[in-house]
């Protein structure tokens, strides 16, 4: 019996001596990989959320918000809400419109749709 308790005892004992050397494993990204990754995605949605105030910030597209009686201002707090995915898919057809609206184009047919289209999704989005 007394055998029997020593051995437990050495037992649990190694257990306690070998946890905290397993919580010092490696990982398998450093921390500073990490903290890049987190800035990176920061910078990324930053952007995305750029591109797409930029284009609502615009007159042209301001005026043609408030002729279909949306209000800019609310599109705007959305886009300060959307999440990195809803961001990504929002800020390609926004950059895509800034620039057909930059360059001067008379013909912004699908710039026009694209605008409407986004104004929706960022309208649908914060409902």
């Amino acid at each position: 019996m007394r055998m029997r308790t020593t051995i437990t005892w050495l037992l649990m004992c190694s257990l306690l001596v070998a946890a905290p050397a397993r919580a010092q494993q490696v990982h398998i990204a450093s921390a500073a990989a990490m903290r890049q990754a987190v800035t990176d995605k920061i910078d990324r949605d930053e952007a995305n959320r750029r591109a797409i105030t930029t284009v609502l910030h615009r007159p042209d597209v301001r005026a043609m918000a408030e002729r279909m009686g949306l209000g800019v201002e609310r599109a705007d707090a959305a886009v300060r809400s959307l999440d990195s995915a809803d961001l990504e898919r929002l800020a390609g057809p926004a950059r895509a419109a800034e620039a057909n609206l930059a360059g001067g184009s008379n013909t912004i047919v699908i710039s026009t749709t694209t605008l409407l289209l986004l104004l929706i999704l960022v309208v649908l989005l914060v409902k």
